[in-house]
């Protein structure tokens, strides 16, 4: 079984890999469009901490 942890977040694949199929792609989207979510709800303060601007988010998190 492969794992792949986004921050706290573990996605378990069952052996398949996270990156093949529809399937893979589908539980990446879910995961990165949760982490942009998460990433906008910061305020200013808390982005600049981790060295990070509001307008970086989506490149950071889609590699855009």
């Amino acid at each position: 079984m492969t794992t792949i942890t986004y921050g706290r977040e573990a996605i378990h694949t069952g052996g398949y890999s996270m990156g093949s199929g529809l399937l893979g792609r589908f539980r990446s989207y879910l995961a990165r469009s949760r982490a942009e979510r998460q990433l906008s709800q910061l305020d200013d303060r808390l982005l600049d901490d981790i060295g990070m601007k509001r307008s970086e988010i989506a490149r950071a998190v889609w590699g855009a």
